[in-house]
């Protein structure tokens, strides 16, 4: 039905920082499914310029607020223990050592843009899906190619390539 080579740059841009996999083949392998905008009849270059526009929308409106803060620390006790061997005295230190204390760095407004840019697509007409990943031994590389999103089915569901190519087709 469908193939597309945008649709990665958004799902991509939605998997990022979700402990989801870091590419779209990544997902695919795992079988996860894929978050896509959505509109039917939508030409995959208005996606794109819509995606891009929402985020700088919401880059405006929610800039990055960066917080620190520090993990717990923990110091190990310390112990000398000291051994006399005829007139020398050797002394042998344990513990003592320091665990934890890294500084960590986070956007405290992330969610709250992303939050705005999901908005800015609906406004646009999109909606949010999860595509399924197409099931094993399903091939649907032989579909026709198309500039612009067909209706979704039931059977509708995604394949990625090792490069993060996208195709989008009915089994």
């Amino acid at each position: 039905m469908i193939r597309t080579f945008c649709v990665f740059l958004v799902a991509l841009s939605l998997l990022h920082g979700c402990g989801a996999p870091t590419t779209t083949y990544g997902a695919y392998t795992a079988g996860r499914p894929m978050p896509m905008f959505y509109k039917g009849g939508a030409a995959f270059s208005e996606i794109s310029v819509d995606n891009t526009e929402c985020q700088v929308e919401a880059t405006q409106r929610v800039p990055a607020q960066i917080q620190y803060s520090q993990t717990p620390a923990y110091t190990t006790p310390a112990s000398v223990t000291c051994n006399q061997y005829g007139t020398q005295t050797f002394c042998n230190q344990t513990g003592g050592q320091t665990y934890g204390g890294e500084m960590q760095s986070y956007d405290a407004n992330a969610g709250l843009r992303q939050q705005v840019h999901l908005q800015c697509m609906a406004r646009k007409g999109y909606q949010l899906v999860n595509l399924p990943a197409c099931p094993a031994g399903v091939d649907i590389s032989d579909q026709d190619d198309e500039r612009v999103l067909r209706p979704l089915s039931a059977t509708s569901c995604y394949q990625a390539d090792p490069s993060n190519r996208v195709r989008i087709g009915n089994y």
